[in-house]
């Protein structure tokens, strides 16, 4: 890996312009993210049509521009179809291209859970600014807004234990795929600690998601994924006392002054005790603890 801190989250209210004689900081104003997004949409699809992509049988993925020879583009090819993702962020509905691989055969993170992947970021100048050869685990919700949008969409695979036990890279059936994202979903108005990413770049990262791990954010003995009404809903809309902190990140999800992984145990065993006539968790009814 080439820079871990590359991948990390660095968006910025705004970007460094200048200082003056007497070390004045003045401040540029971030672009307006519908036009940028127009001119991110526009690059990432002349890049689409006038390049062709080789995968291997290992799923590794190169790019390069179509010649005389006329190979077909990334989006006429159809041995791995084109598809897309609308993500909306703020006001803007935000069109992400993806391809999938191979889906993989185990389990499936969400938006809030640790990958152990490898991956490459490529601008769409074919400049490869980072990457991982050997896999290494990233939280989803710390790493560029376009991660947690796809990676969900495949599953891990399964350690392979019949060769080297030494080697513990080796997996079979993982999930493979590349996503274009916008600049929106990955740096925008920031860029990398070396510089090697321009400021509103479009950004291309191919992936093998090899394993997971389920995240309990606030440590109260609930999976993080799992704080919600109903199986599949976004715990990160699901605020059951309404003071603005989702489940997953509130110690008390109900409000009543009692820790949840107080209220989820009965005899020091977790077992979602309900109270007398109740039918719900005492860790969501506020009435009861």
């Amino acid at each position: 890996m080439k820079n871990f801190s590359k991948l990390l989250f660095l968006l910025l209210a705004v970007a460094i312009a200048s200082c003056s004689k007497n070390d004045k900081i003045e401040t540029v104003p971030l672009r307006d993210y519908a036009l940028q997004y127009t001119a991110d949409l526009d690059s990432i699809n002349k890049f689409i049509d006038t390049h062709y992509m080789t995968v291997t049988p290992e799923l590794d993925v190169t790019f390069a521009k179509i010649d005389a020879s006329a190979q077909p583009s990334i989006r006429q090819q159809s041995d791995f179809p084109l598809q897309f993702k609308t993500v909306t962020q703020g006001t803007i509905d935000y069109k992400v291209y993806y391809i999938n691989f191979r889906e993989g055969a185990n389990r499936q993170p969400t938006k809030l859970d640790s990958v152990y992947v490898t991956y490459k970021g490529e601008l769409l100048s074919g400049t490869s600014f980072d990457q991982a050869q050997t896999p290494i685990w990233f939280e989803l919700d710390k790493v560029v807004k376009g991660w947690p949008e796809i990676v969900p969409m495949f599953k891990t695979g399964f350690y392979d234990n019949s060769g080297d036990q030494s080697n513990p890279t080796s997996f079979t059936d993982f999930g493979a795929g590349v996503m274009f994202l916008p600049s929106a979903l990955g740096y925008y108005g920031s860029t990398s600690q070396s510089g090697s990413i321009p400021l509103y770049s479009p950004l291309i990262f191919s992936f093998k998601l090899m394993e997971l791990r389920y995240t309990d954010h606030d440590g109260d003995g609930i999976l993080s994924k799992d704080e919600v009404a109903n199986p599949g809903d976004d715990p990160e809309l699901y605020d059951t006392d309404g003071d603005g902190t989702p489940n997953y990140r509130d110690v008390d999800d109900d409000g009543d002054g009692y820790l949840t992984k107080f209220e989820i145990r009965e005899n020091g065993v977790i077992t979602f005790p309900t109270c007398p006539g109740g039918t719900i968790s005492k860790h969501l009814d506020p009435t009861c603890h």
